[in-house]
């Protein structure tokens, strides 16, 4: 896990993923309730209504730089 709100001199790296020239993975390890009143919440349980269900996330490629 990185943070980005600091880069410092690792920055460039940042901007290599932002600007696409190399792809991520990010994939929610838990489940994100929508309210605190849903908790305990795991998934299969018959009332699973999660903002952001387990293993919510994205993939991103590479892009081709012109």
């Amino acid at each position: 896990m990185s943070a980005a709100w600091l880069p410092g001199t690792e920055g460039q790296g940042v901007a290599d993923v932002l600007f696409g020239d190399y792809g991520f993975t990010g994939k929610l390890p838990r489940t994100w309730f929508r309210t605190v009143d849903q908790l305990p919440m795991n998934v299969g349980d018959r009332h699973y209504d999660a903002l952001f269900p387990f293993g919510f996330g994205l993939t991103t490629y590479p892009t081709k730089n012109i």
